[in-house]
């Protein structure tokens, strides 16, 4: 049976704990700037560009990303990593051209939203439970899209 190359510690179990707690902590710091809708699905409209740009540089420099783009191009050469990158463009062109103004049109803030209006709410229920399951929610539940954005730019000091 083969050795495994890396193992948690003691020490990383730790700082996995602490950056759970700190993330937790923002969220819930954060709520009491969430009072209504907008604060809570738009952050208010009050977010400087520089803290945007770092929430997503870093929601674009997860794991699969730095990883991810390595292994590619090591098994399939740089051609592999760049067709990552230029599939990524016609789906970020769709978002800005077709659905952020349909979303505007429809007065709606989320997908959730989109999904209520188009199919119901037991289609935005599910949507929104398998959504939890597959993320650890509490801290936007909590503080909303701006406890999102700070903790994105929380990861992207990290990274």
């Amino acid at each position: 049976m083969p050795s495994r190359l890396l193992s948690l510690t003691p020490v990383d179990l730790s700082i996995i704990a602490i950056c759970f707690v700190v993330v937790l902590a923002i969220g819930f710091y954060l709520k009491r700037f969430a009072t209504t809708g907008e604060d809570f699905f738009m952050a208010g409209r009050g977010m400087t560009a520089w803290i945007a740009g770092l929430s997503f540089i870093s929601a674009n420099l997860g794991s699969l990303e730095t990883m991810g783009w390595a292994a590619i191009a090591y098994q399939y050469g740089m051609l592999g990593a760049h067709a990552y990158l230029i599939g990524a463009i016609p789906a970020i062109l769709v978002l800005a051209i077709v659905m952020m103004p349909f979303y505007y049109i429809c007065k709606t803030h989320s997908v959730p939203g989109y999904l209520a209006l188009r199919f119901g709410e037991p289609t935005r229920a599910l949507s929104g439970i398998s959504f939890a399951v597959m993320t650890v929610a509490i801290y936007v539940a909590a503080g909303g899209l701006l406890s999102a954005i700070f903790n994105e730019v929380l990861q992207f000091f990290l990274i």
